[in-house]
């Protein structure tokens, strides 16, 4: 005699499909049901509007405040400088460089709210007009100081204690190496990089590691109206980490897609970054090509935040609380920061 069983495979699935999705493994990273960011996009504001283009910003350590690079609109780009906006909506932002010929951008605040560190540049026709160099400037008071003339000094971050910058070296367009500038003694010396790097975009964390994008550039062959020329082409972006005490290098983010201008959290837990991995054709699709992203540090989950964000431009800035996030993009059209809340 045949004795029947019941199988119980189905019943078991099902019990284990509930359980997984329950726990929210079945989940990718950007569904809302794992993303803590999900709800977030769509939220956002702009920093300053009407008529003010701004490339990057930075908070003032007290929150109260935030220094840009920016200029009106309908000005020429030789107008460019570094601004001060107490964050009240009824207060007018307030010049604090202005020098004729003279363009300045990459504001970055001092730990201690006394100093705002720049990148200055000639602006002309000259090629010798694309030098730039490292300054900082005293708050409130106002006076200047050259740090660097490398001749193509840029993106400064300072260290956590106030001592030391570091920044990006360009020797033309395709490679820059990463340095630090010591306040004390006015030394310079190399960090890292090699003649194959382009290396920008540092961020000095309270964990005392050094975040920065690299890039490495490789010749193209392009067809153009019949005939083929060879450009460079700038590759895809990752994201290390390097500590400037042991030189110890760790990669951070890399993958198939674009990841740039990284900057970790007042905290240490959190990466924010923008990446090409949700390539949104919406808003100004020719030049917010990325989205902006959340590492966690501890857990190693990439949560996704909102889209229509540069690529290129001003880098990403967290608000002294951790609660607000800065971005660049051109979804207004014109070059602009905005902001989004950080749960």
């Amino acid at each position: 005699m045949k004795i029947k069983t019941k199988v119980q495979t189905p019943k078991l699935i099902v019990i284990l499909v509930l359980f997984l999705i329950a726990s929210g493994s079945l989940w990718a990273d950007g569904d809302e049901r794992s993303n803590p960011y999900a709800h977030l996009a769509g939220t956002e504001t702009r920093l300053l509007s009407g008529n003010i283009d701004i490339w990057s910003c930075d908070w003032a350590p007290s929150g109260k405040a935030i220094v840009y690079s920016g200029k009106m609109q309908g000005e020429p780009a030789s107008k460019m400088h570094i601004w001060y906006w107490s964050l009240d909506p009824a207060a007018q932002p307030t010049l604090l460089t202005g020098t004729s010929g003279i363009i300045d951008f990459s504001p970055r605040w001092s730990p201690d709210g006394k100093r705002i560190a720049m990148t200055r540049r000639a602006f002309g026709t000259n090629t010798k007009d694309l030098n730039s160099a490292i300054w900082i400037k005293e708050y409130p008071g106002g006076a200047g100081k050259q740090l660097t003339n490398g001749g193509q000094d840029r993106e400064p971050s300072w260290a956590p204690d106030g001592q030391r910058i570091v920044f990006s070296r360009g020797k033309g367009p395709y490679n820059a190496q990463l340095m630090i500038v010591d306040l004390k003694s006015s030394s310079v010396t190399m960090l890292t990089g090699t003649d194959a790097d382009l290396l920008n975009s540092p961020c000095w964390g309270v964990d005392n590691k050094i975040y920065y994008t690299k890039m490495n550039p490789v010749p193209k062959i392009v067809a153009v109206a019949g005939t083929t020329a060879q450009v460079m082409d700038f590759g895809r972006g990752s994201i290390w980490a390097i500590d400037p005490d042991t030189n110890e290098n760790e990669p951070v983010i890399v993958d198939e897609f674009d990841n740039r201008l990284p900057a970790l959290s007042p905290d240490g837990t959190k990466l924010a970054f923008v990446s090409s991995r949700n390539n949104s054709k919406d808003g100004n699709g020719k030049y917010d090509r990325g989205s902006l992203y959340i590492k966690d540090l501890a857990t190693g989950e990439i949560h996704y935040v909102t889209n229509k964000v540069s690529l290129n431009g001003g880098s990403v800035s967290w608000s002294p609380d951790g609660k607000r996030l800065a971005f660049f993009t051109f979804r207004s059209i014109r070059p602009a920061v905005w902001v989004i809340n950080i749960p």
